[in-house]
């Protein structure tokens, strides 16, 4: 039974040091004008404090975070505008444009295959988006980070510089120096590089490649590093997530291969449409390509869910190439099939559900059995990219017409009709919806906690001391922190993961954000995340009760006069204040055992 809430303990640290206790029971008065030393997240209201992406508190148990049964993502949207060479940031869930990027030096308005074109986005688990320019220009193609949050002061001014809808108009205009920050070409030589970025949202920008390669492939791997597939040269790619730094390739295709987008599955198997007949796959777990396989039709989307991969496809509503068939572990003797309605596809997706959404004129819906749940005629242009958000609503991606087009995902019925850049070119991973369920299965739980005070020095984070907590083999339960002494400084802050109990973190900051992301296993089996413990340096030796400044077996031994004894409010071995002091108390004094089995220093 769980027997802790978000609660904040009131002391003062000469109170809580002891020259010698008795053996009975004891009992010290607590000052109120010390703020709490240990917060505990433990029930639904205290886990509903943070920001939870994919995982509930509900199903099949309340009072702890387990996965959600039906995936989600980032309630985020990114459409490169291939005609004006910059990303549009859209927020899914009020229909807004929060912001538009530059992808390369601001110009003239230009068609979709000239210049550097912008089209393929991916996005990974924590949210940062990937841009990729294919350059019809003959320059290399380039890929570009943009963060999810923060970012890079370089003017030193302080603060962030990046774009933003300003005037609350749900749009961002590119003539507004607020609303938008185009790259500046510092030595006149048309190559825009890191160091020429004005916006303070983008991390970095690199070419990949020869000259004319025509970026037309972007993905995420499972370790969270970045494929680029190179459609004139025929090859791959692997550049670091962090910087863009090239870890692999080039890995040269077969069989005539012309990349033309791809996804990860969790097993690290790379699969490449090729605007054509042809289907590639490459092992990133040995950076190996292993088969270019061959069909009857052509692919130009592609999308991975149930199993599968989905290739979008003239005159069906989908093409679908099952690996497991037969079932001998090999990805390259597949069975390919036809879904049995026709209807031209272009861009294809897989939703949270399972369902897989597609389209150009008409846009549909369709199970996975390939049932059509519905299809409405798209009231922009044919569209490129039909993609599902956060709550699998269905979002169509409109070149000839400049804007893109929300369906609801039950009906079909049609939302929004919203403009955005010119020429919206995309149909990749554009709301991270396949590497959130597919490549690396996650959800996220976000919070943040008020150490009341400046600086306060964080001492440990541990998680799961109760029974309920588990993390079946195979599963995983990760924690990463951050501090500052304002919320807004904490997103400039990188994320440092954390070991489970473990004392001397000595992170400093009033605020400290817990970043907690839970992965199932290969069986689908959830971890299970009970209570996450916060302490300050104060309360890291809350436990130590003979004032030696460390905890050790000494301590420890003052339960033991006192199992399954009531306690008083105030009574400082009642450590998670149940008002009971159990075997619970000695545990988490365990826990901030300064030395191993709790050994007394000599």
């Amino acid at each position: 039974m769980k027997i802790n809430t978000l609660t904040r303990f009131f002391h003062t640290s000469s109170l809580r040091k002891y020259a010698a206790l008795s053996s009975v029971a004891f009992t010290i008065g607590m000052s109120a004008h010390s703020l709490a030393d240990t917060i505990t997240y433990t029930s639904d209201p205290d886990f509903d404090l943070g920001t939870l992406n994919s995982v509930n508190y509900s199903a099949p148990n309340s009072n702890q975070l387990q996965l959600n049964d039906v995936g989600e993502t980032f309630p985020v949207l990114w459409v490169a505008n291939a005609g004006e060479d910059s990303v549009s940031k859209i927020d899914t869930d009020n229909d807004c444009e929060d912001a538009r990027y530059s992808t390369w030096f601001e110009s003239n308005f230009h068609g979709a295959y000239s210049g550097p074109a912008p089209s393929r986005t991916a996005v990974d688990v924590e949210g940062n988006v990937y841009v990729a320019n294919r350059h019809f220009d003959g320059n290399p193609a380039s890929v570009m980070k943009i963060l999810s949050e923060g970012g890079i002061d370089r003017n030193g001014n302080g603060v962030i510089d990046t774009s933003v809808d300003s005037n609350g108009d749900c749009s961002i205009d590119r003539t507004s120096a607020s609303e938008f920050i185009p790259p500046v070409d510092l030595n006149a030589d048309g190559i825009l590089q890191s160091n020429e970025l004005t916006d303070e949202r983008i991390a970095w920008i690199v070419p990949v490649g020869d000259n004319n390669g025509l970026g037309r492939s972007l993905c995420i791997g499972t370790d969270g590093n970045i494929w680029v597939g190179l459609f004139n040269r025929r090859e791959y790619y692997k550049i670091s997530s962090a910087d863009g730094s090239i870890l692999a390739g080039p890995i040269a295709t077969s069989g005539s291969l012309t990349p033309y987008g791809c996804l990860v599955d969790g097993d690290g198997i790379l699969w490449s449409a090729s605007l054509s007949n042809r289907l590639g796959i490459l092992d990133t777990n040995t950076n190996t390509w292993l088969d270019t396989l061959t069909f009857s039709g052509s692919s130009y989307g592609i999308a991975l869910g149930n199993g599968k991969v989905y290739l979008g496809n003239s005159g069906r509503d989908f093409r679908e190439y099952d690996p497991n068939l037969p079932d001998d572990n090999d990805p390259t003797t597949g069975t390919f099939s036809l879904a049995p309605i026709g209807n031209s596809n272009l861009g294809i997706s897989v939703d949270g559900e399972g369902f897989i959404v597609g389209g150009t004129s008409n846009v549909v819906r369709v199970d996975a059995a390939g049932n059509r749940l519905w299809v409405t005629n798209n009231p922009g242009s044919s569209s490129i990219g039909v993609i599902p958000d956060s709550n699998n609503n269905v979002w169509a991606v409109n070149l000839g017409s400049h804007n893109i087009t929300k369906l609801d995902k039950d009906t079909g019925n049609v939302l929004l009709l919203k403009p955005v850049g010119r020429s919206p070119y995309t149909y990749s991973d554009a709301t991270g919806i396949a590497a959130r369920t597919v490549t690396d299965p996650s959800g996220i739980w976000t919070v943040t906690s008020d150490g009341g005070a400046l600086d306060t020095i964080w001492d440990q984070v541990s998680w799961n001391t109760e029974p309920e907590g588990q993390v079946p083999t195979g599963a995983s339960i990760t924690v990463s922190i951050r501090a500052a002494n304002t919320v807004p400084d904490l997103a400039l802050q990188p994320f440092t993961p954390v070991s489970n109990g473990v004392n001397g973190l000595a992170v400093n900051g009033q605020f400290l954000e817990v970043r907690t992301v839970l992965r199932p296993n290969e069986q689908e089996e959830s971890p299970v995340l009970s209570d996450l413990v916060l302490n300050t340096l104060e309360d890291a030796l809350s436990c130590d009760f003979d004032g030696n400044d460390e905890v050790n077996t000494l301590d420890i031994n003052f339960f033991r006069p006192h199992r399954n004894t009531p306690a008083d409010p105030n009574e400082p071995l009642d450590v998670d204040r149940n008002g009971v002091i159990n075997k619970l108390d000695a545990r988490k004094c365990v826990l901030e055992c300064t030395n191993s089995r709790c050994a007394i220093s000599l």
